[in-house]
């Protein structure tokens, strides 16, 4: 792999570099691979990762997307507990405002990535269903 990044006047870094595996397999044997640089050679082989984040995307090996789901659920939950801040049904912003505030802020983050990570049988939805009661 070395050669190749040299052919095309590439520049590996380990620090910057990360390895995964995509796999059907149900276990977790990704064993770590070498490069064939002087760097990576038995002392400090490039291990790869649990999940990799790419574009706000959380891909784990059997593209399960738990850690991506995982990740915004907190953030939108996080993000609820933070607007009571703002009001309840007393005093500061309306219900009315409080809606919008919700819709506004809330939903896209629950809902990104939607498109990618589910589909009519997934096991996540539930995670969106809570989201109603709230």
């Amino acid at each position: 792999m070395y050669k190749l990044f040299v052919a095309f006047r590439l520049v590996l870094e380990h620090n910057k570099s990360e390895l995964f595996h995509f796999s059907h397999c149900k276990n977790n044997n990704n064993p770590p691979i070498d490069l064939g640089y002087a760097l990576f050679i038995d002392d400090s082989p490039l291990c790869p990762k649990t999940f990799w984040r790419y574009l706000g995307f959380y891909f784990d090996c059997q593209l399960t997307f738990h850690e991506h789901v995982q990740y915004y659920s907190t953030k939108t939950i996080s993000t609820v507990y933070a607007m009571r801040m703002l009001g309840n049904s007393l005093w500061g912003l309306a219900p009315k405002q409080m809606c919008l505030l919700y819709r506004s802020c809330v939903v896209p983050i629950a809902t990104y990535g939607f498109c990618l990570w589910c589909h009519g049988l997934h096991p996540h939805k539930a995670h969106l269903i809570s989201l109603n009661k709230m």
